[in-house]
């Protein structure tokens, strides 16, 4: 009986494995898109701290609101990942590893970052570390959520 139930649950873990729905590619590929241009926004900013002027053109406004395009972009691309798929019985894992990874990042950079300008807009840097946290929450309560239905079938 308990070799029948593992079986069970074995194949239903393998056809899980190769249903992916539309949902979650489209999840997966904003999750991706995002942490793409999260890295490009930390890569840029790190060498603007070190040597003055970063790889993107100058042509580009990377901060209309003290904000680059690249970080306000990739937290929109965080939330619609999460939101593409939030009714779905299975989540993707990859979407759910990006979501915290990049939630992490983005919160933890942010910090950082307020640390290291001593005072200059010290309420977005916050505010965005805190949303930062709240992405890396999400993906956090998607694990959980798919640990718990995973725990039932089995």
């Amino acid at each position: 009986m308990a070799d029948t139930t593992r079986i069970k649950a074995e194949l239903i873990d393998m056809t899980q494995i190769q249903t992916k729905t539309r949902k979650h590619r489209i999840s997966e590929m904003l999750a991706i898109a995002a942490m793409t241009l999260l890295l490009i926004h930390i890569a840029d900013g790190s060498l603007e701290r070190t040597i003055k002027h970063g790889f993107l053109p100058v042509s580009i406004n990377k901060r209309p609101f003290g904000i680059s395009n690249f970080g306000i972009s990739s937290i929109i691309l965080f939330f619609l990942a999460f939101g593409i798929d939030i009714r779905e019985k299975n989540t993707s894992n990859l979407t759910t590893a990006l979501l915290i990874v990049g939630g992490a990042l983005v919160g933890t950079t942010a910090l950082g970052a307020s640390v290291m300008d001593k005072g200059g807009w010290i309420a977005i840097f916050l505010t965005v570390s805190a949303i930062g946290y709240v992405i890396m929450g999400l993906g956090i309560l998607r694990a959980i959520r798919q640990r718990k239905i995973t725990s039932r079938i089995v």
